[in-house]
């Protein structure tokens, strides 16, 4: 069975035929740790021969799967040390930020980072009359005697908090890969961000502070969790002799999962065509 098929993939070598059929190696699984999850990813790698009258060029899609990490990107996100503290300082500066919603999705051949939640705004300020209570002691009153009196002992006094405003939001942080012919680069765009409610003037400034510091926090997990140049992996070591460059990448629809897709291409000499293919069908 190989050996017909390294004759019907090696016929595109004849006039007659001038793209072969694709061919599959894979897929080869890998994990990534993010901030402590782990995501178990895979790389399936899909070949065709291109002919033309001067060479012979291996092309190469590389797919890997991001479903995993769709599924655990609540888990990634709950590590990310975001404002939770209502009385972190005294003032009426202490947004504390909840994300209910949180997704990794698919549009339009990029991902889309996805979080829902809201920002409240705390004012807290030190309580100028300290707590205090009686507590009874063992002293020495004389004579060496010694009995229970009452103490008074004080501290300081609970903070006072009050909440300013309360607002929710939704962000959707696009992520776009963009290449050069032998790397690959995780890129992050403009974010949308939708305010809702009578507070939204106050979350414009809160998200300064807050949103922003989401949207790095994203980038930054998301880029070990993907990372496009670990794809590479499940390229065959007989291809990487021949250096491949990169033709493009993007985000793509996996039966209905996030993927990520890789374009490469190598001219291959028809000398080593032979060998090459049937090194390939033996992966298979």
């Amino acid at each position: 069975m190989k050996a017909c098929l390294v004759t019907s993939f090696l016929l595109v070598v004849s006039p007659a035929l001038a793209v072969s059929e694709e061919m599959m190696v894979g897929p080869i699984s890998y994990q990534q740790d993010v901030n402590g999850v782990a995501v178990n990813l895979s790389a399936t790698t899909y070949f065709q021969l291109s002919n033309t009258a001067k060479e012979i060029t291996l092309k190469a899609r590389v797919v890997g799967d991001l479903t995993d990490l769709q599924k655990k990107i609540g888990q990634i996100v709950d590590t990310f040390a975001l404002p939770s503290d209502n009385c972190k300082s005294f003032s009426g500066n202490n947004p504390v930020v909840n994300l209910p919603r949180k997704e990794l999705l698919y549009r339009e051949q990029k991902a889309v980072f996805s979080v829902g939640g809201t920002v409240d705004m705390w004012d807290c300020r030190e309580n100028p009359v300290p707590n205090s209570k009686v507590e009874w002691k063992l002293q020495d009153v004389g004579f060496g005697i010694k009995t229970k009196v009452p103490v008074v002992v004080t501290w300081p006094g609970s903070p006072i908090k009050n909440k300013l405003g309360s607002q929710s939001f939704d962000v959707d942080l696009p992520l776009a890969i963009t290449h050069a012919t032998d790397s690959l680069s995780l890129v992050i765009e403009k974010p949308a961000i939708d305010l809702k409610g009578q507070y939204a003037f106050i979350t414009e400034g809160i998200l300064k502070i807050a949103g922003i510091d989401i949207n790095q926090k994203a980038h930054d997990a998301l880029e070990k969790a993907i990372d496009p140049n670990k794809l590479r992996v499940a390229i065959p070591e007989e291809l990487g002799e021949f250096h491949p460059q990169i033709d493009g990448a993007k985000f793509v629809d996996l039966s209905g999962n996030l993927a990520i897709e890789i374009s490469l291409s190598a001219s291959v000499p028809l000398a080593e065509l032979t060998n090459i293919v049937s090194d390939l069908v033996k992966q298979q």
